[in-house]
């Protein structure tokens, strides 16, 4: 079992990757004055903001298996799917899938309920671990439009997730 695999852990994690997006929005303190100040942070607060959508939806699968563990509730796919004669699905605990938004929201119900938007989830399934990677600074107005879909999904997940 992974070591952060629990349902609380998702649900702790969540919000406070969040927390640490918001904060990379902000000016920084160290060198304050160069010329990429208000801009430099913005990839890695994009990047980070993903993984509290990543969270969050693999706490309300967790919870949607009635599991308390993410290993747990991919064993319980995988059984429900093998039943069904269907192929297993990915490993999500510790899987390049399992970071996948668009993955993740497809094993779940969440379009199914009452309040889901498409085109929302569309644009956070645009987040990518890559962009770990990207040297290349986003438009400001990109990076604050994806923090604000960041806020409206992590707001509109947490009232879905009991624990």
């Amino acid at each position: 079992m992974a070591v952060h695999d629990r349902l609380s852990d998702f649900v702790k994690s969540g919000p406070r990757r969040l927390k640490d997006a918001e904060e990379m929005m902000e000016p920084p303190t160290a060198d304050a004055a160069r010329s990429d100040a208000r801009i430099r942070h913005l990839r890695g607060a994009m990047y980070l903001a993903g993984y509290a959508v990543e969270c969050l939806l693999k706490a309300y699968l967790i919870e949607q298996e009635g599991c308390r563990s993410l290993s747990e509730a991919q064993m319980v796919i995988n059984a429900r799917r093998t039943r069904q004669s269907q192929l297993p699905i990915q490993r999500i605990a510790n899987s390049a899938a399992g970071h996948s938004i668009y993955y993740l929201v497809g094993l779940t119900d969440i379009s199914t309920l009452p309040g889901y938007d498409g085109a929302l989830w569309g644009r956070l399934a645009a987040w990518t671990t890559a962009w770990r990677y990207e040297h290349n600074v986003p438009a400001q107005h990109d990076a604050e439009r994806f923090l604000r879909d960041v806020r409206v999904a992590v707001g509109w997940l947490r009232n879905r997730i009991s624990a």
